[in-house]
């Protein structure tokens, strides 16, 4: 899975190790991501980069969100494909599209 910030492509993968160091470092977990949003999507931003870009910081990612608002860039689509990665990553289910009732 992949975000494209400010014109330029990232690989987001996110590891049972990145989001326990999401928990330890900022006490964001995933159960509780409806508090800080911004917090929470800097927080999952840094955590889905960490593989990518092994010295990014927090503050980098939120640096990196700065630039991609500033360049025309939105939230959603940044929530979104972190939405998606975390899916991959078998964290949360993939939505299953209902099967309607034959008429």
């Amino acid at each position: 899975m992949t975000v494209t910030l400010c014109g330029r492509e990232y690989s987001l993968r996110f590891s049972v190790n990145a989001l326990c160091c999401l928990e330890e470092k900022t006490g964001i977990s995933l159960d509780g991501l409806q508090g800080s949003p911004m917090r929470c999507l800097r927080g999952l931003l840094w955590c889905g980069l960490m593989e990518s870009c092994p010295q990014i910081t927090p503050e980098d990612a939120g640096k990196m969100l700065d630039e991609h608002l500033r360049s025309g860039g939105s939230l959603a689509q940044v929530s979104s494909a972190l939405a998606l990665a975390l899916e991959d990553a078998c964290f949360f289910p993939k939505a299953v599209p209902s099967k309607k009732a034959a008429p």
